[in-house]
């Protein structure tokens, strides 16, 4: 019997999705939006949390296909990053101009469905940011710590089992990024429970009426670091795999300078962490200056 693979591909905005058989465009936040774009399915039908789209992010297409959809496997991809089926490559992404089904058949796409069923739980290859999942979290625009810490506290009240495994993860140098996944559907349907519980609790604990836009998408940044705990708890498991992605920039002066970056100070590398590293001192110390000019 054929597995019935769906992997949502999230858009907030019409973008072009190739017609390839695994892919499901679907537009996020779509009960905020003007008007649904065509061809798409929207997360504002039947039991949706679309409404809650700025905090959520692709979240909400998440607990839409929880909720609503029936599939044997259920993937998630952003529409500017997509899963690649290769074992040979070693980086975490390659860069792309758009997404097309030539390129995605020569990725390995026709193949991609065979994979999948042999895996339990597919995900990004890791990043090594050379600075712990939680320091990372906390050095990071937009984030706070104290939303971690809370997190943290969360899962040590309601999931104590996942407490060690979720501070291996935050303890250690390498993230997974982009809540781009995909689970058997039993594992799912265990994740969504797990995860949108957490994020439950969070939202009844936290006011972010004062964060400014980029801040209140701390659910999905959340979200991110609870997928590599659970990833890590779970790993020993299940029947896990880490594949590559693609990230499309449609842009072509911006691709080729994405390229020429990571030809240089690839993806992972210790010298890219003490470039990232400078620029986060210098962007605090221009932050202080402007800070005493503004007293």
């Amino acid at each position: 019997m054929v597995a019935d693979i769906k992997i949502f591909v999230c858009c907030h905005q019409p973008t072009e999705i190739p017609n390839h058989p695994l892919l499901v465009p679907t537009q996020v936040g779509a009960a905020l939006a003007d008007r649904h774009f065509p061809g798409f399915f929207y997360d504002d039908t039947d039991d949706n949390i679309s409404l809650k789209n700025r905090s959520y992010c692709e979240l909400t297409a998440q607990y839409w296909a929880w909720k609503n959809i029936n599939a044997d496997y259920y993937g998630f991809f952003h529409y500017r990053r997509y899963l690649y089926p290769d074992f040979k490559v070693k980086r975490p992404y390659q860069i792309k101009k758009k997404p097309e089904l030539a390129l995605l058949e020569e990725l390995g796409y026709n193949d991609f469905s065979k994979l999948i069923q042999e895996y339990d739980l597919i995900i990004p290859i890791g990043e090594n940011m050379h600075l712990s999942v939680q320091e990372h979290y906390a050095n990071s625009s937009f984030h706070y710590k104290k939303d971690l810490d809370l997190t943290k506290q969360i899962v040590q009240e309601f999931f104590p089992e996942y407490t060690p495994a979720l501070e291996e993860y935050f303890l250690g140098t390498i993230s997974y990024f982009g809540n781009i996944f995909i689970m058997r559907k039993d594992i799912f349907y265990n994740y969504c429970s797990w995860l949108f519980s957490i994020l439950n609790e969070f939202d009844k604990r936290v006011d972010i009426s004062g964060y400014s836009l980029q801040e209140k998408r701390v659910d999905g940044y959340l979200a991110e670091r609870l997928l590599g705990g659970y990833y890590t708890k779970n790993k020993h498991t299940f029947q896990v795999c880490e594949l590559p992605r693609i990230h499309f920039e449609p842009n072509f002066q911006k691709m080729i300078k994405a390229k020429v970056i990571n030809m240089i100070v690839p993806p992972s590398s210790n010298m890219r962490a003490n470039i990232k590293r400078l620029a986060r001192i210098y962007r605090n110390q221009i932050d202080k200056k402007k800070l005493k000019i503004g007293r």
